[in-house]
């Protein structure tokens, strides 16, 4: 757009929007990757507050786009287990490779047609349009996906011996509101913590066994 003040401006400022919000799991956040690019245009053309504004119209409709998108897609992914089931591989990747036709058309080319060919106001107008008890669907959707994915993760990884690390991110989340940066920083000292005192009982035991060959 040639407007590269403008492009730093709001990409720094959705940057600053979607600090936290990555889509874990498979959950489903605003979609602002796509909104700062459309905001972008829009504000290199007209003004920062109407880019802002068409950006965040974007984002929140790419986000609904993005449950319908996974809700289709699991209708797909239900046959590829079938295919599975029945040991038929190239049935089952077939089956996979059509499931992800439904993100690839909803969640960027539909949202930037509908913007690009009727405006902005055309996407506030179906987001508006759109009733409140499935818009309620998918939020309880969305919010559905991320505890599912979570769960996913926490059976792939060795708990055992290491659970407590677990509660101590959870309470410090949970109950102390502190957020994923800081539980993270919290991890990391306990976790070097717990290395060096290994390494102190690793020499231990060493010093130890060379007392014991004298």
């Amino acid at each position: 757009m040639g407007d590269v003040a403008t492009g730093f401006y709001l990409g720094g400022t959705y940057e600053l929007m979607n600090i936290g919000l990555n889509p874990l799991g498979g959950s489903t956040v605003p979609n602002y990757n796509m909104g700062v690019v459309v905001g972008v245009a829009f504000g290199a053309v007209t003004n920062l507050e109407t880019g802002m504004a068409v950006g965040i119209v974007v984002a929140t409709l790419a986000s609904t786009l993005d449950v319908l998108a996974k809700m289709v897609g699991s209708f797909f992914l239900h046959k590829a287990q079938n295919k599975v089931a029945e040991k038929d591989v190239n049935g089952a990747v077939r089956w996979i490779n059509i499931g992800f036709w439904p993100r690839i058309i909803l969640d960027a080319p539909l949202p930037l047609i509908i913007l690009f060919a009727f405006g902005a106001p055309i996407v506030e107008a179906i987001n508006n349009f759109i009733p409140d008890w499935l818009l309620a669907g998918f939020q309880n959707a969305g919010n559905m996906l991320p505890a599912i994915g979570f769960a996913i993760l926490l059976r792939s990884m060795n708990l055992k011996g290491n659970f407590q690390y677990l509660l101590i991110g959870f309470v410090l989340f949970a109950y102390f509101g502190i957020g994923a940066l800081g539980a993270a920083l919290v991890g990391i000292a306990l976790a070097m913590i717990a290395y060096y005192n290994n390494q102190k009982i690793a020499d231990l035991q060493n010093s130890m066994g060379g007392v014991d060959d004298e």
